[in-house]
């Protein structure tokens, strides 16, 4: 028989974290037909086809033939095709799927981000096509940047410090992959070859997975996978103490460890039963309350367990995941802070750390004392502030319609002395210091940028500190910005990492504008947090929930006691 001719073929390659696993632990054999070995030219392959599910009539079609004369045969239904080929070779096993066969894979056991570091080290830095990032700055947010033409990294608008790249397409710079790669967990390459040819392609995959990254690239390994398994081990106790608390902690949530395209997609489930409920959104509470009615506990080895179905309007799973992969936290374990995404436990590279330390070790203290917070709300103690204290001026809740991108502009809360912009915010959670520092940087940057900002501002200015002259640009030298943050720790020392590089960038905007910016401790009124650490009123729930405990639930287990907001 003659030789078969090279064609270009899709290929999706998974690495297997461990080749010593068999089959049957790779791939979900109760899905397949039996197995083929396949003639290859060096190691073994084995190919699985998917099982065809019987076909079944979309759900919208009996909106359209329901009491009507039509053939039983006019839907057809749908069949999907699937298969996953193992491949093993020296000290390396790999799972290619084809179609639908990546529902057949245990995904928990494929070597996380293996194509993106391929794909890394196979593009021409400035010649990316797509690039997909989840951010930390404020709400957790997965991104895709694309061009239509090959374009730097910086150019599809990448911030080094706080986006978590995991998926990038470029031009090719090897051959044997063919024009152009795509890297996440699998490596997406399109090739020109034969079966033959294939132990090769995998072999180059695998020597340029465990190269040096280029130093282009160079600063997405400033978070370093955790591979040690007591480490691992030790992380995953920490985070089940947090789930199974009264009160889930803020810096755990639950969304999509990846792109997710909305216009198939209807919603989520955690199984696919009939009458199954399809969520809209993935809710942390509402996963834990579905695992409750299984009889589970939520911990890291049952939400390894529990998948997460994305469906279509067919209820036919588009993509599924465990729970485990759709969990994101940050967590101070120790002298250490540790992200979980995707799956996988990332520690912050020190020399990253220090940086960030480093530059706000040199951020200004207030020395001026404010008053100790007492109060329900935010809102109450700006204006005890303003109405008690000398110098201040209120300007909490009075917005600037404004228009474009931000709408209505907050410039402050309080401003002393003229001179001091002060924001005041009661630190709950990341995502609201986030708001904090974002709120300071954009309100003294239209304040300096924009004059029909400050006429509008004028107009709402006390007497004793309105503009002389709103057309005239201020200097931004004669101005202070002030974080004043509600906490009984150490700030900015304790702050949650992420929180620190988004301080730290806020820093660098303002300071580039002229201003300087400093960071105040509210104190908490010692009395007041005796008071509302034990079982609070409905009224004072209502007022300030986050700043008392919950009381707790049957049949969950009890937390320490209550700590101070921080």
């Amino acid at each position: 028989m003659g030789a078969h001719q090279a064609k270009s073929e899709r290929l999706t390659i998974y690495l297997v974290k461990d080749p010593t696993l068999l089959d049957e632990q790779i791939v979900d054999t109760t899905k397949a037909k039996n197995p083929v070995d396949l003639k290859i030219s060096s190691g073994s392959a084995r190919l699985y086809v998917k099982k065809s599910p019987p076909p079944t009539q979309p759900a919208w079609s009996n909106f359209l033939i329901e009491n009507q004369d039509v053939p039983e045969d006019l839907f057809e239904g749908r069949r999907s095709e699937g298969a996953v080929l193992v491949f093993r070779k020296d000290d390396a096993a790999f799972a290619l799927t084809f179609g639908t066969g990546f529902h057949m894979v245990d995904l928990d056991l494929v070597v996380r981000d293996f194509g993106l570091r391929v794909a890394l080290n196979s593009s021409d830095p400035e010649r990316l096509r797509s690039l997909d990032k989840s951010s930390y700055e404020s709400n957790p947010l997965n991104m895709r940047s694309q061009s239509p033409r090959g374009a730097d990294i910086f150019d599809l608008l990448i911030n080094t410090e706080t986006d978590l790249v995991y998926a990038i397409t470029g031009t090719s710079t090897e051959p044997l992959f063919g024009s152009h790669v795509t890297g996440r967990d699998a490596l997406t390459i399109t090739p020109e070859i034969t079966l033959d040819d294939l132990p090769a392609v995998l072999t180059e995959a695998f020597r340029r997975y465990d190269e040096r990254l280029p130093d282009r690239f160079s600063w997405i390994e400033d978070l370093r996978r955790v591979k040690d398994s007591e480490t691992l081990e030790i992380l995953d106790m920490e985070l089940s103490t947090l789930l199974r608390s009264d009160r889930l902690p803020d810096n755990i949530w639950l969304g999509e460890p990846e792109i997710v395209d909305w216009e198939s997609q209807i919603g989520y489930s955690f199984d696919l039963r009939e009458r199954t409920l399809i969520h809209k959104t993935l809710q942390l509470p509402t996963l834990i309350e579905y695992m409750a009615e299984q009889g589970d506990e939520p911990t890291a080895t049952a939400l390894r367990r529990h998948l997460v179905y994305a469906v279509d309007d067919h209820f036919y799973p588009l993509k599924k995941w465990t729970a485990y992969r759709c969990l994101y936290a940050e967590i101070a374990s120790g002298p250490q802070t540790y992200i979980l995404r995707n799956g996988d436990w990332h520690a912050i590279k020190e020399s990253f750390i220090q940086r960030v330390d480093g530059q706000l070790s040199k951020l200004e203290i207030d020395t001026i004392k404010m008053p100790v917070y007492k109060h329900g709300s935010e809102t109450e103690y700006n204006a005890c502030v303003a109405a008690d204290s000398v110098g201040y001026e209120l300007l909490d809740r009075k917005t600037v319609q404004f228009g474009g991108v931000y709408d209505k502009i907050e410039f402050c809360d309080l401003v002393r002395n003229g001179r001091d912009l002060i924001h005041v915010k009661v630190y709950k959670n990341s995502a609201t210091l986030s708001h904090l520092f974002a709120q300071g940087s954009v309100g003294a940057e239209t304040f300096v940028a924009d004059e029909v900002f400050r006429t509008k501002l004028n107009e709402q200015l006390p007497k004793g500190i309105k503009l002389k002259d709103p057309a005239a640009r201020p200097n931004p030298a004669d101005y202070r910005v002030v974080y004043a943050i509600v906490t009984a720790k150490d700030i900015p020392k304790t702050l949650p990492f992420f929180s620190k590089v988004t301080l730290k960038n806020a820093i660098a905007s303002l300071g580039a504008l002229g201003f300087s910016v400093a960071i105040a401790k509210i104190e908490i009124d010692r009395e007041f947090l005796n008071t509302v650490s034990c079982k609070p009123s409905r009224r004072t729930q209502a007022a300030a929930p986050d700043l008392v405990r919950k009381p707790r639930r049957a049949g969950r287990r009890s937390e320490p006691p209550a700590a101070p907001p921080s």
